[in-house]
């Protein structure tokens, strides 16, 4: 979680110049947050996995991680795209209001 925040304020920071308030600027945040989230969907499906793997009843876990695990990922997924993207935007403003390019 924490190199996730640090990493999306460094690209805010970065690029302050391209993610303005405007619609084309929060588009390119809201594409830039899309692609690393996918990434970090990879990972989080390999945590639950795993952890299905440790249990000794894993028939029965197994079905209900199947069962519920697309909906829990989109819901995830949904949430930390727009959690990231404002975390951009803001970073990117006050990097350029306050000089700290």
């Amino acid at each position: 979680m924490l190199w996730n925040l640090m990493m999306h304020a460094l690209m805010g920071w970065l690029g302050a110049y391209y993610f303005l308030w405007s619609p084309e600027g929060i588009g390119m945040a809201v594409l830039v947050v899309c692609v690393t989230q996918a990434v970090d969907q990879i990972r989080l499906r390999k945590e639950a996995w795993s952890e299905v793997e440790s249990m000794a009843e894993r028939e029965d876990t197994t079905q209900q991680l199947e069962a519920g695990i697309n909906k829990k990922m989109a819901l995830v997924f949904v949430q930390n795209v727009v959690l990231y993207a404002a975390i951009v935007l803001l970073v990117a403003e006050m990097a350029r209001t306050r000089g700290w390019l």
